[in-house]
């Protein structure tokens, strides 16, 4: 979920399906037109890719917009406006080479102008870590730019190739790319159905050649249910995020779908207002995570497709600090914590009290997520026990961000934060103020924690740096300002009616290499 990370909607309930478990019960095997159809769970924003958002447009982008490079599905960048680039160690340059035949969808060349502008803008826009980085960008003439960094960075361009490139807009007049976007990707933007979806088209003058594929169509369908229903009918090609319950029935037809499976880079947590007085004392955050049972959620909820986790740098990081276990179901521990808090169980209500008032608080989560809702009901389960009364309020996206993202106008929330270890920073930032605004992760502000990012930002040796990292993963930890769950393994299907030459994945550069996709039998 996003600001930086990206909210999900987890999960499917078996009857949404209306399938049985007969293999021979064949469903529909969908249309023979040359349209790929895409299911997005959040509604259309901007289609700025500059501004900030955290809608559906971001699926939109990778086939807009261009990219300097992108990674092979080993990892390796490769070329994409880009054709060449070289780094000095000794002037911390980065020399960029741009591709002389690549034009914007209104028939605008793409300059090193145009690619300073968009970095320029994407860093002090959205990606001030980076922009911190940048000493200067400048174009040297119309193909070749320059980026002078602050400090040594060999891997700077690994950071820098999720930025879309956009036209300069000082010097392209009358573009309004909110709502119209213009890029130099595969595809252009055509306009939008009656339904809401969104229409792209085969961009004929693509520098690599004209799509195979006709067309694109985004459908918003914020129910992940309603998309399996849609996938196995044959009436939209590509769903994320597929449950369980409903992999375990599609891949039974294997014949029919691709699918990529692998551990998402975000994590469930329960995030506390540690501003507010229920959750102020870290001593009681520990007690509320003693007294959730997440083996019982991975193994009975998500059918053993996840992993409990420790702290903020998740499980696969190099990053995470070596000695950090996650803290143990414990129930009786959690009431020790909470009496040495001044909490005390009222015998006639078996609720919580301290200074006459209960242990009472609201839990915010996603709206169209069961699987949300379910993990939800079960945390509620566990506090109540101890005398915990939970209330829960599910809020669509947007307004479910605008109560903890970077404010505190709320008590707790299910919601999901990134744990990337490409780059680590992304993680540090979650937890500390960023140009004297709250913190992403609900206004959590530790001195102790600000000093150790700007120790990691400032420092040059790889292994000072990792270390440092590592004591930030365990501060947060120990401190815990949310119980931290698990780290989930998705699964992501694709059509088999496109034939595509290399694994599938749903992830950005999965995106963009859809644009190799072709009808099957074309």
């Amino acid at each position: 979920m996003l600001l930086s990370t990206c909210l999900l909607a987890l999960a499917v309930l078996l009857p949404a399906c209306n399938l049985s478990n007969d293999p021979h019960d064949e469903p529909s095997a969908g249309p023979s037109d040359n349209v790929l159809r895409i299911d997005v769970n959040f509604d259309f924003g901007p289609f700025c890719p500059h501004v900030l958002d955290c809608s559906g447009s971001r699926y939109v982008f990778p086939f807009i917009y261009s990219f300097l490079c992108v990674p092979n599905p080993e990892g390796a960048l490769e070329p994409d406006l880009a054709v060449a680039w070289d780094y000095d160690p000794k002037t911390f340059t980065w020399r960029i080479r741009l591709r002389k035949d690549a034009r914007f969808h209104n028939g605008e060349p793409v300059t090193a102008a145009d690619v300073a502008y968009s970095i320029s803008t994407c860093t002090k826009n959205l990606q001030k870590r980076l922009a911190r980085k940048i000493k200067s960008i400048k174009a040297i003439d119309e193909y070749v730019l320059e980026i002078e960094l602050e400090q040594d960075d060999p891997s700077f361009l690994n950071d820098l190739w999720t930025l879309e490139v956009i036209p300069d807009l000082g010097r392209h007049a009358n573009l309004d790319l909110n709502d119209f976007p213009i890029g130099s990707g595969p595809f252009q933007f055509a306009g939008w159905e009656d339904d809401g979806s969104v229409i792209l088209t085969a961009n004929d003058n693509y520098y690599n050649g004209r799509p195979a594929i006709d067309r694109v169509v985004f459908y918003y369908i914020p129910r992940q249910e309603d998309s399996w229903v849609r996938l196995i009918n044959g009436e939209t090609d590509i769903a994320g995020n597929l449950a369980v319950k409903n992999y375990e029935i599609i891949k039974q037809y294997a014949d029919r779908f691709y699918f990529a499976k692998y551990q998402y880079n975000y994590y469930s947590i329960l995030l506390y207002n540690t501003l507010h007085p229920l959750f102020g004392d870290p001593m009681v955050r520990r007690a509320l995570t003693h007294a959730i049972d997440r083996d019982y959620i991975v193994k009975n909820i998500l059918n053993e497709f996840a992993e409990v986790i420790a702290g903020p740098m998740g499980n696969r990081s190099p990053y995470r600090h070596p000695d950090l276990k996650p803290l143990a179901y414990n129930p009786t521990l959690a009431i020790q914590h909470l009496e040495k808090a001044g909490w005390t169980l009222d015998p006639h209500t078996q609720s919580l009290m301290k200074n006459g008032q209960p242990f009472a608080f609201e839990l915010l989560l996603l709206s169209g997520s069961d699987t949300d809702l379910r993990i939800a009901r079960f945390i509620k389960l566990k506090l109540n026990e101890l005398g915990i009364r939970v209330h829960l309020k599910a809020l669509p996206l947007d307004e479910l961000l605008e109560h903890y993202s970077q404010n505190s106008a709320f008590n707790a929330v299910l919601t999901t934060l990134t744990a990337k270890s490409h780059p680590p920073e992304g993680v540090l930032e979650l937890w500390i103020k960023m140009d004297d605004k709250p913190s992403i992760a609900g206004g959590f502000d530790s001195s102790e924690a600000a000093r150790l990012a700007d120790l990691a930002f400032g420092a040059e040796d790889p292994e000072t740096r990792k270390a440092l990292f590592q004591r930030f993963d365990h501060l947060i930890a120990d401190l815990q300002p949310g119980s931290f769950l698990f780290q989930e393994t998705y699964i992501d299907a694709m059509s088999k009616r496109f034939t595509i030459n290399y694994p599938f994945s749903w992830d950005y550069p999965g995106h963009y290499r859809l644009q190799h996709a072709r009808l099957k039998n074309e």
